[in-house]
């Protein structure tokens, strides 16, 4: 049965889009609309009067998707006179080594609680950076270590997707076969850790660690809460039904997937040569191609180890606390002029910080720029900035 058929309780322009379009296109667009609505929806603590909205909780960071992705751009991080941070732009995740979560806390500092639970804490920012603040349950586990990480950016993701597994695989080199200091992992494509392998699971790993609410994919509906008393409270779903069910996953995801990329300015071709010629581009790879045509998103979606002064403190299981994604570089322009920082915590003011920052496997990329002489150097970045 299509979504156009089904009684989804859609609204009237929703309808009037079903009767108007072809029933296969129409059932796309509608899957669309609806995982618009959902992605904005504030989503409400169980029981509550309405069953399809509840769940939320007990510990989270966020009541919506659009909570942390307002505008589906990259944005500063507000923080009081104090330097607490206000707003869900950022998550503070928590981890040993071996990407185990702290044993009290989970796998992120969450900040909000419904009724009846007091939240792990806050986050605090200083001159070493981003840290746990306030916490509730006594400090962390000896060997937890916390990292910030700021919510990315949503456009072209479905873009992203549509690159083939074998394509990626293709362009691993995990042993530096050929010798140019360049190693990449294929491990997923979404997350900054490459630890979801697509839209539909980086969607239900946000619901159960940001919104506290289960799926099948993670059917945990306490969410992120290592507490017994957080498996004791009222939950939205049972151990058949979750919370977010897989056709409102998969809603949310078909309505990530067809964002379209970000736009940016034509290229400069001598700042594009100047990329490629010191090294950016093994990492950065311009385009890369899909069914649909190339996607020049400037990532290779391999994860790289970027060394110590990339060290992001916590991580996930099987991937080094050094170690990346690359990160895609279109949208660049928006990310700065929203004042929004680079790296993954927003370290990073402007590009040449952030190249300042990388190490390991991109050392002689960052010394081969370093080398530039200055109007080389303003000519590259400039070109980076513009993306």
């Amino acid at each position: 049965m299509s979504i156009c058929s089904r009684n989804s309780g859609a609204a009237l322009s929703v309808a009037l889009l079903c009767a108007a379009a072809p029933p296969a296109l129409a059932d796309d667009r509608m899957a669309r609309v609806l995982g618009a609505a959902l992605f904005e929806r504030a989503w409400v603590p169980a029981p509550s009067s309405t069953k399809a909205n509840d769940g939320l909780g007990p510990l989270f960071n966020a009541r919506a998707c659009v909570s942390c992705h307002e505008g589906l751009d990259r944005w500063p991080v507000a923080t009081d006179a104090d330097g607490v941070v206000l707003d869900e732009t950022l998550v503070l995740k928590l981890s040993d080594e071996g990407g185990r979560p702290d044993p009290a806390y989970g796998v992120q500092i969450q900040t909000a609680a419904v009724p009846g639970f007091a939240p792990d804490g806050l986050v605090h920012v200083g001159e070493g950076g981003y840290a746990p603040h306030a916490l509730a349950r006594g400090p962390l586990g000896e060997e937890t270590r916390a990292g910030a990480r700021l919510a990315p950016a949503l456009r072209g993701l479905g873009r992203l997707e549509a690159v083939p597994d074998d394509v990626l695989a293709a362009t691993a080199d995990p042993d530096d076969a050929d010798g140019d200091g360049v190693s990449g992992r294929f491990v997923g494509r979404f997350g900054h850790k490459a630890h979801a392998p697509d839209l539909a699971t980086m969607t239900a790993i946000a619901f159960a660690t940001d919104l506290g609410m289960s799926t099948t994919h993670r059917p945990a509906p306490e969410g992120d809460c290592p507490d017994a008393a957080c498996r004791a409270a009222p939950h939205g779903g049972d151990a058949e039904i979750p919370e977010i069910t897989d056709e409102i996953v998969s809603l949310v995801a078909a309505y990530l997937a067809a964002i379209p990329p970000p736009t940016a300015s034509a290229p400069d071709p001598e700042g594009a040569a100047l990329f490629a010629e010191v090294g950016c581009a093994a990492c950065h790879t311009p385009a890369l191609p899909s069914p649909g045509g190339p996607v020049a998103a400037y990532t290779n979606l391999l994860v790289h180890d970027l060394g110590p002064g990339l060290d992001g403190g916590a991580t996930e299981p099987g991937i080094a606390s050094t170690e990346w994604r690359t990160a895609p570089l279109w949208g660049l322009s928006r990310a700065l002029a929203n004042g929004a920082g680079l790296l993954h915590d927003g370290r990073a003011g402007r590009v040449v910080e952030a190249i300042a920052h990388h190490g390991g496997e991109a050392a002689r990329a960052r010394a081969a720029f370093e080398a530039l002489d200055p109007q080389a150097k303003a000519r590259l970045v400039g070109f980076v900035e513009g993306l």
